[in-house]
């Protein structure tokens, strides 16, 4: 619905355009295109937190799931 919202340009509120939106796409149309943007988004977010944990080891820091070595 907000990828709609950006790409419409309507006169009125945004309850107005969400309303015309919903009745050119339908309940089915708001889950088009969900899967590919989850494996997206997951891919990111892991990709994220591997940078992020790469950093703190470099440092010297714990990592985010723990240490691996066991004292």
């Amino acid at each position: 619905m907000v990828s709609k919202l950006n790409s419409v340009k309507s006169e009125g509120s945004t309850g107005d355009a969400v309303k015309k939106i919903y009745a050119e796409i339908g309940f089915n149309g708001l889950w088009r295109g969900l899967g590919t943007r989850i494996i997206m988004i997951g891919t990111l977010t892991g990709l994220q937190w591997y940078i992020y944990d790469s950093f703190k080891t470099a440092v010297g820091l714990q990592t985010s799931g723990g240490s691996m070595v066991k004292k």
